[in-house]
């Protein structure tokens, strides 16, 4: 990829920036907030992506044939009509003599070239090759947190400024380097800016492999690190001063106290890298629809980030709702014709030894019970009759009983008068 010709153009386009800008020291690294003003933008598949912001990188977040330049620029762009879709040109920062990086940085592991054929290899951030082409940048989790910042807001090395006669001089870095950079986690220095074009890091007019850039996509490089970001990245690296180079490194190692401000690479999944050339038009179109506001009250990063965030979480609950209805319903129905099947099946015809046998054991089991009901009548009978005859011969007994103590408790009969005899 390193000396293969372009195959596709992009277009963009940017106004001199004149005026007070803030230089921020945010999130590792050092930011330029460019989205209060409309200072031109890219076209990339028929969409319109305006710059928002400027991002340094130390070290650089991309390596190229293995080589991790001193720093990296990105300019960051948001889709007028998606403001999660991002797109960043990335621009390599490279000097004659990088300066030493701190102990605590140390290359990653990460593989040599894009793979060709199966596997990984690069990342976003990216590792890019000059051999045949390979796979671009897959998502990746975010960055490990920040370390502490340095507890102390002064240094005692005095601040210099680049000196113009130092070879490979920036002019349009240097109007950053007038004052000492940001060296701490939140803080602010307002620049000074006077017709500083960004076409000019973008392009390096009349240098080698002018306009030529990687294109691949992939994701962010900060959280929440989405997979919604087309990234270009310069072939060859911009040059500035060694002096340039450090003041910004210096700056960024404070920081991170001393880790860098760098994202590791990433496995490819078998995205494609394609060289771009990316040509400055005089007049970029940009459509009065679907844009975002500016002004005084300008929605910010932060409120489309959450309204983005809050649409796609919508979004999912929604899918997964009409996904659970539709699986209770598709159950129910299942269930319905599961027990209407049932019903109407016909059972299957019994065995006929199995018929005779039953009605063996019915016919016996009949004969058992009117035997056990004959024998339970005889003997109710034969009882009822010794019972009867029992009961005439205690009446008889009785009866005698009776008559025989009449008999005895009778009076006796009175004597017969004496005859009287008449004279």
């Amino acid at each position: 990829l390193g000396t293969t010709p372009p195959t596709q153009t992009m277009d963009y386009h940017y106004d001199p920036i004149t005026g007070a800008v803030p230089l921020q020291a945010v999130g590792g690294m050092l930011m330029v907030d460019l989205s209060q003003q409309e200072w031109g933008g890219a076209v990339y598949s028929g969409q319109t992506y305006l710059l928002t912001s400027m991002v340094i990188h130390g070290p650089a977040e991309h390596l190229i044939d293995n080589v991790r330049n001193p720093l990296e620029i990105q300019l960051v762009h948001r889709s007028m009509k998606n403001p999660a879709q991002q797109l960043t040109i990335s621009i390599p920062i490279s000097c004659a003599k990088p300066p030493p990086k701190p102990v605590k940085v140390r290359e990653r592991k990460f593989i040599r070239r894009p793979w060709i054929g199966a596997g990984s290899a690069a990342s976003s951030a990216s590792s890019l090759s000059s051999g045949a082409p390979g796979p671009a940048p897959a998502p990746a989790p975010a960055p490990p947190p920040l370390p502490p910042p340095t507890t102390t807001t002064t240094t005692t090395t005095p601040y210099s400024v680049p000196r113009k006669i130092e070879a490979a001089f920036n002019a349009d870095l240097q109007q950053f380097l007038l004052a000492r950079p940001p060296f701490a986690e939140g803080q602010t220095v307002s620049v000074q800016l006077k017709s500083f074009d960004l076409s000019r890091l973008v392009e390096t007019v009349g240098g080698k492999d002018q306009g030529a850039f990687f294109g691949y996509s992939g994701s962010q490089t900060s959280a929440p690190c989405l997979d919604s970001t087309m990234w270009f990245v310069r072939r060859n690296p911009l040059m500035a001063s060694n002096g340039q180079v450090k003041a910004l490194a210096d700056a960024l190692y404070k920081i991170t106290n001393d880790f860098g401000s760098y994202r590791d690479i990433m496995p490819t999944n078998r995205r494609i890298v394609e060289v771009y050339r990316l040509q400055n038009v005089p007049l970029l179109s940009i459509p009065v629809e679907n844009r975002l506001p500016w002004g005084s009250n300008p929605r910010t990063d932060s409120e489309m980030k959450a309204q983005t965030l809050a649409k796609l979480a919508k979004d999912e609950a929604e899918n997964a709702a009409n996904y659970i209805k539709d699986f209770e319903s598709r159950l129910r129905s299942h269930q319905t014709a599961y027990a209407e099947a049932l019903a109407k099946a016909t059972p299957p015809p019994e065995d006929p030894e199995v018929v005779r046998r039953r009605e063996e054991e019915k016919h016996l089991v009949s004969r058992v019970r009117s035997m056990l009901t004959g024998d339970a009548n005889n003997a109710s009978a034969t009882v009822q009759q010794a019972f009867r005859g029992n009961r005439d011969a205690m009446n008889k007994e009785v009866q005698m009983i009776n008559r025989q103590m009449s008999g005895a408790l009778a009076p006796a009969p009175a004597p017969a008068p004496a005859a009287v005899g008449v004279r």
